[in-house]
C-alpha cells in the first residue's frame, strides 16, 4: 500500500483503486462530544425517572395511610353515633315501658317520673358530647384517637 492512500470498499470488486486520504470521509472528533452529551442526558433522565418513581411510591404509601386513617375515623364516628343513639333508644324504650305500666296501674307518681325521664331524654341533644369527641379526635396530641 502506498503511503497516503487507502482502498475504498465501495468500488467494484477487482477494480481497486488508490484514493488519497483527503478525498476520504474522515472521522469527526466532534461527534465524540455529542455522544458524550447524549449519554449524560440519558443518565440524567434515568436518574430523574428513578426519583419520580421513588416519589410516586412515597405518595402511594402516604395515600394508603391517609385512607386508612380516614376509614378508621369514619368507623369510630359511626360507632360513637350508634352507641349514643342506641343508648338513647334503650332509655326511651324503658321509660315508655314504665309509663305504660304506670298508666295501667293508675300510679300518678310513676307516670310523672316516667314523663320526666322521657322529657329529659328528648330535650337533651344526643350530639352534645359529639363536639367534644370531634375536638379530641382532631387533636393530634391525643395518641389514642390518632390512627
Amino acid at each position: 500500500m502506498n503511503e497516503g492512500y487507502v482502498d475504498e470498499e465501495y468500488l467494484e470488486e477487482g477494480n481497486q483503486e488508490m484514493v488519497p486520504y483527503e478525498d476520504q470521509e474522515t472521522y469527526d472528533d466532534s461527534s465524540d462530544g455529542q455522544a458524550g452529551d447524549l449519554l449524560m442526558q440519558a443518565a440524567n433522565l434515568y436518574s430523574q425517572c428513578m426519583q419520580v418513581e421513588q416519589k410516586t411510591e412515597q405518595i402511594r404509601m402516604w395515600s394508603e395511610v391517609q385512607i386508612a386513617k380516614t376509614v378508621a375515623k369514619y368507623r369510630s364516628c359511626q360507632e360513637f353515633l350508634n352507641f349514643t343513639f342506641g343508648e338513647r333508644d334503650k332509655a326511651l324504650t324503658k321509660h315508655y315501658g314504665v309509663l305504660d305500666k304506670a298508666v295501667e296501674s293508675g300510679d300518678r307518681e310513676l307516670i310523672i317520673a316516667a314523663l320526666k325521664g322521657i322529657s329529659g331524654i328528648v330535650t337533651s341533644s344526643p350530639l352534645s358530647d359529639f363536639d367534644e369527641f370531634v375536638k379530641l379526635y382532631e387533636d393530634t396530641t391525643q395518641p389514642l384517637l390518632d390512627f
